[in-house]
């Protein structure tokens, strides 16, 4: 079952992790959106514009950036009632002149929960298998599980879409 929350974080911690993550000193590495040798994958744009900004800031049971603080905030809100964290990525997709949706997948194999953080609004989207579209819309989350197949897509009206993925096991 999806939940979106709008307005999720409070007016401090929104804007001192936007500034942070849009600003000149977070650390964004080169990546594909998706790796379609899984056959859970499938690309749906051009190879050439498979291609995304991003930050493992928590994988493999460890902190992995320096910057793993600055989701403290969304991690400890009593609505998500986290128990354990799989891992948590920065997802940073620039402008392109059209939409472009990048294939469905699930967020690996087990299934737990996963959540959506929009760091901007933009015209980009999260789009589900059964057809729902959640719009870019800063502070916004959304939480459904790993195993629902999404897409996240580019932007037209932004520099960038900007977007912070988390997957956890609830108490």
């Amino acid at each position: 079952m999806m939940k979106i929350y709008d307005d999720f974080l409070g007016d401090e911690d929104f804007y001192f992790l936007q500034s942070n993550l849009l600003g000149n000193n977070f650390p964004w590495y080169n990546t594909h959106v998706l790796h379609p040798i899984n056959e859970k994958e499938d690309l749906d744009c051009d190879e050439i514009d498979n291609i995304q900004l991003h930050n493992w800031l928590y994988l493999d049971n460890v902190p992995r950036s320096r910057d793993f603080d600055l989701v403290r905030s969304i991690l400890i809100h009593p609505t998500l009632k986290v128990s354990s964290v799989l891992r948590v990525k920065a997802n940073m997709n620039m402008r392109t002149p059209e939409i472009i949706e990048h294939g469905f997948h699930t967020d690996g194999t087990s299934s737990c929960t996963a959540a959506i953080y929009y760091v901007n609004t933009n015209d980009g989207y999260t789009a589900f298998e059964d057809g729902t579209k959640v719009e870019s819309i800063a502070n916004r989350l959304v939480v459904f599980n790993t195993q629902t197949k999404h897409t996240g897509t580019t932007c037209t009206n932004a520099k960038f879409r900007c977007v912070i993925n988390f997957n956890y096991y609830e108490e």
